[in-house]
């Protein structure tokens, strides 16, 4: 093969090669079809990623269509609920307005509940005044209607209690007065009004039992003038002589006596009496249960006379009875009592409008 066909060159390029239009197309044939397999693969990749892209932006517009019809159907919402939005605004101004009244209201009732309580302790107040006025007055009446001093004494220390319950500096020198009617109260002397109309009861139901004074003997005993001092051995003589004595002096008797001479009661007339002795020890009764010292004086002093006039004072009945009734004319039943209307002056003087009470 010829050096122009091997295409060497034996001078001093001799290793370089010539480079021919044939030698040009024969050799590279394969570089063209990497190309080619190059643009293929290139060309389906743009494809494949417009297609990709495509995919990527319908997803995204489909995305976005769905928001806009969300933010649509909201702003329909928004427009449907624009129009009552001024009812709305007018039902928060009418409720706030609500509040306010309710508001005012409270107020106007937390003043009332507070008059009230101030008007609740005025009336709690004004009620214990009124009540220890009443026991005051009451305690006047026992005193000067009914002489009591014991239910005067009841009374006043009720109304003491009563104004003990209020703070109030006004009634200060009311509880001292008060002390004070107390003290006098209980310097009166005070008798034994209930027991001493226990013994009168007593002694009205035992007057059936008690024995009647006997002026004559019950019944003769005979033999007790026998022998009238005459010895068993006198004579004959000196026997008759004592007889006709003793006759002369039995049918001539003279008694001296100082009292006078009651004669027996019959039975009717004993029953009177009795009957009046009763009734006059419940006079008695009567009169020391009012209190009344004259009427109970004189029924006593009379009950106590019958029974010394007509009934035997030996008895220890009748005997027991006249010394309880001599006892009680001794007793002072009403005896005189303070004056205890002060306090009550006093406490009508701190009662509202009553200050030129007389």
């Amino acid at each position: 093969m010829s050096a122009h066909e091997t295409g060497e060159d034996r001078g001093p390029g001799k290793n370089m090669v010539k480079v021919t239009p044939a030698n040009m197309i024969r050799k590279p044939h394969w570089t063209g079809w990497l190309a080619l397999l190059l643009a293929i693969v290139a060309l389906i990749l743009v494809i494949a990623g417009w297609i990709y892209f495509q995919r990527a932006y319908r997803n995204q517009v489909a995305l976005l269509n769905a928001g806009l019809q969300t933010q649509k159907q909201q702003l329909d919402a928004l427009a449907q609920s624009a129009a009552p939005r001024s009812e709305l605004d007018n039902d928060i101004s009418t409720t706030q307005q609500m509040l306010k009244a309710f508001s005012d209201r409270l107020d106007s009732m937390g003043a009332a509940l507070t008059d009230l309580k101030r008007r609740s302790e005025q009336g709690r107040d004004a009620w214990i005044k009124a009540e220890a006025a009443s026991l005051l007055m009451a305690a006047n009446d026992q005193v000067q209607l009914n002489a009591d001093p014991v239910l005067a004494l009841k009374a006043l220390a009720s109304a003491d209690e009563r104004l003990k319950l209020l703070s109030d500096p006004q009634l200060v020198p009311v509880r001292q007065q008060i002390a004070r009617e107390e003290t006098a109260l209980r310097a009166v002397p005070q008798a034994d009004v209930t027991g001493m109309a226990a013994i009168l009861t007593s002694l009205s139901e035992s007057v059936s039992q008690w024995p009647l004074r006997r002026v004559a003997p019950e019944r003769y005993v005979p033999g007790q003038h026998s022998n009238n001092g005459v010895q068993p051995t006198s004579t004959l003589w000196e026997r008759f002589k004592a007889g006709l004595e003793r006759l002369v002096k039995d049918i001539f008797t003279v008694h001296h006596r100082q009292t006078s001479i009651e004669p027996l009661l019959e039975p009717q007339q004993e029953y009177f009496l009795r009957q009046n002795l009763q009734l006059r020890l419940a006079a008695a009764r009567a009169a020391l249960l009012e209190r009344n010292a004259a009427a109970f004086q004189s029924s006593a002093q009379m009950a106590g006379r019958w029974l010394q006039a007509y009934f035997n004072t030996q008895d220890s009945g009748v005997k027991a009875a006249i010394d309880a009734l001599a006892n009680m004319q001794q007793q002072q039943i009403n005896p005189p009592l303070p004056d205890i209307s002060a306090s009550l002056t006093l406490l009508r003087h701190t009662e509202p409008g009553r200050e030129k009470a007389p």
